[in-house]
């Protein structure tokens, strides 16, 4: 691990804007690289072996750990997230033998300019500056600890929007020019609790998602990039939320929380949490006075969260 030392990395945050669920099947999914990013910083130490690991949140402290050099956790201030940090590097480290903590120590700290409960990417764009800094695969490391489709990963060092999907289990994703001139009438709003992907998983029977309903996720996509309007972007979001929801068996989120909303609301990545995305003709005071007299205060237009 010397090599890597006075070493930074920067990873990308994202949102699912299709194909949601069905991209664990092989659909195709448009998801948006952020302008939200997670940096990791790593410096020899002076002490060791041990890594001495700090987080922070805008530059202030979030949580600290020291680890040991199987990286084993000694010492720290959160039981949980430290146990998700020891894994991803045991994994990492199982994945090149080499990346190991070595004497003198090392320091790292890990700043994310964003709220980690948003559920944008905290853990993927981590687990990609660890696999960069390990010098590993970050889709296999992804797999080995958190196990989604992976598009988050393919998000964290995109440029552009892309189209992800899996092929034969292994992910393929492509960059697309997806930028639509009537992006001034997109917004996405936090729904004010972070939704845990991995139960959400769970609590779904894959298998109700057909060959059809991948298809359908397909063109759905094809159909939202290309749009050229905001009246069929608006019909496509719904079209998507009304497919979905049989799939879940559930409400769409317009129709339990936003049914007097001018405009589309949709789910995006794990319905019933994070973010959706509205569109709408109404001007802009409107859209953030709705969702603050309901309570949703964190608002973003599309230029102010999406890398374009």
């Amino acid at each position: 691990m010397s090599n890597a030392y006075q070493k930074s990395f920067e990873s990308q945050t994202k949102l699912l804007i299709t194909g949601e669920y069905f991209v664990l099947r092989g659909a195709q999914a448009l998801a948006l690289p952020l302008k939200f990013s997670q940096k990791l910083m790593v410096n020899a130490g002076n002490e060791g072996p041990i890594l001495a690991w700090e987080s922070k949140i805008h530059g202030q402290h979030w949580f600290s750990a020291s680890l040991l050099p199987d990286f084993s956790v000694k010492e720290t201030t959160s039981k949980s997230l430290s146990y998700t940090l020891s894994g991803i590097l045991k994994a990492a480290a199982s994945l090149n033998s080499n990346f190991k903590i070595e004497d003198p120590s090392c320091r790292v700290i890990s700043d994310m300019n964003f709220n980690p409960g948003w559920g944008v990417g905290s853990s993927s764009s981590l687990v990609s500056n660890i696999a960069h800094w390990a010098e590993c695969d970050p889709f296999e490391l992804n797999n080995l600890t958190f196990n989604g489709s992976g598009y988050d990963i393919a998000c964290a060092r995109s440029i552009k929007p892309i189209v992800y999907e899996k092929i034969a289990h292994l992910p393929t994703f492509r960059e697309v020019n997806f930028q639509p001139t009537f992006h001034q009438n997109l917004y996405f709003i936090y729904l004010n609790r972070k939704q845990n992907s991995r139960t959400s998983i769970q609590e779904l029977d894959l298998s109700r998602i057909t060959p059809t309903g991948i298809q359908t996720v397909n063109r759905l996509t094809d159909e939202l990039i290309a749009a050229k309007d905001l009246q069929n972007f608006q019909q496509i979001m719904e079209e998507h939320e009304e497919m979905t929801g049989k799939i879940l068996r559930k409400e769409s989120v317009q129709k339990l929380l936003f049914p007097d909303f001018q405009g589309a609301v949709k789910s995006l990545g794990a319905w019933g949490g994070d973010f959706v995305m509205a569109a709408s003709n109404a001007p802009e005071a409107y859209v953030r006075n709705y969702f603050h007299a309901r309570e949703f205060n964190t608002i973003f237009n599309y230029r102010e969260i999406v890398s374009i």
